[in-house]
């Protein structure tokens, strides 16, 4: 059976029947905040705004700049993301290839340790890949940001296989205004993609690297949240990065058949979040029934089937 091309995974129970992963967890278009340092601004203004208006961002932290230990495990609690950002935040020229790996796995082993979790994605400091760290981010993470990505882009779609080490990320500029921040969250819903915003400092030039202004921040925070009413998917890095690398996989899996069942089966990349849950449409549904280690997967009321992409496995059973 040839795959189909596109969005749909080919699981037939009867003719024309397909199942189909929604991209973007079923919205239109995907933004995620990133901010790194561990600057005390983030702390002390990021988190609280962000926390008014229920949106969820990462934060890519510098261990050996990390202080007030218990905030920012107040802000993993909240439901935001911590990533690595190395140990000491080095240009990786002139590294030796031991320094190189204790910058990923040291900064990795305190961040599991203090964080109480498997920390599973990495921002490359000043967005400068070498060998070495390209090697050592593959080891221990799912997906790494880097800038612009491959071919430069800076949004991602949800049929492409970009280069999961390098995803692609818009910087903020201490020179733009609202407008440009608007033109971004609006270009990604006008293609359906997926976009991640840097950002550093907020508001006086010392809180970081290109501060953007308070205002404008804020702003970008309110538009963000009427667009997230809408529909919008405002999602921390990893977690829009484990789902479409999830749909991906499942998207490429070849389908068994037997007698009438159709089995689909895949294997997970190493390492990966657990936990990742895939919503899934079909067709035919009067006719056909989906199944996950020996339990019936329920609609929910949205049309969709939870998919769990942990199970390895799913059984489509109806065939006619």
């Amino acid at each position: 059976m040839l795959l189909v091309l596109g969005l749909c995974a080919p699981a037939c129970c009867g003719q024309g029947t397909t199942i189909k992963v929604l991209p973007w967890d079923n919205h239109p278009a995907a933004i995620s905040l990133t901010f790194d340092d561990a600057r005390p601004v983030q702390l002390d203004v990021a988190v609280p705004e962000l926390n008014k208006r229920h949106l969820h961002a990462t934060f890519f932290v510098i261990v050996s700049k990390l202080t007030r230990l218990d905030d920012w495990r107040k802000v993993q609690h909240a439901g935001h993301e911590i990533g690595n950002h190395s140990l000491t935040h080095p240009h990786p020229d002139g590294l030796s290839k031991g320094d190189e790996e204790l910058q990923i796995e040291d900064a990795k082993r305190f961040l599991d340790s203090n964080f109480q979790s498997d920390i599973l994605t990495f921002a490359y400091p000043y967005a400068e890949i070498s060998a070495g760290f390209s090697y050592w981010v593959k080891r221990y993470n799912f997906a790494a940001r880097g800038w612009r990505g491959d071919n430069n882009l800076l949004y991602v779609a949800a049929d492409n296989d970009p280069d999961w080490y390098n995803l692609p990320s818009q910087p903020t500029n201490t020179q733009y205004d609202f407008d440009v921040y608007k033109s971004w969250v609006d270009h990604a819903l006008s293609i359906n993609a997926w976009t991640t915003l840097q950002i550093h400092g907020i508001g006086d030039v010392s809180t970081g690297y290109e501060p953007i202004p308070t205002a404008t921040f804020i702003s970008l925070l309110n538009y963000l949240r009427v667009e997230q009413d809408k529909g919008l998917w405002v999602a921390p890095f990893g977690e829009v990065a484990a789902y479409l690398r999830a749909q991906r996989v499942i998207e490429k899996s070849q389908p068994q058949l037997a007698n009438q069942d159709e089995t689909i089966r895949w294997d997970l990349p190493q390492p990966f979040p657990k936990g990742v849950v895939l919503k899934v449409t079909l067709r035919g549904q009067d006719r056909c029934r989906l199944f996950q280690g020996g339990h019936e997967l329920r609609r929910g009321k949205d049309g969709t089937y939870p998919l769990s992409f942990d199970a390895k496995e799913l059984v489509i059973r109806g065939r006619a």
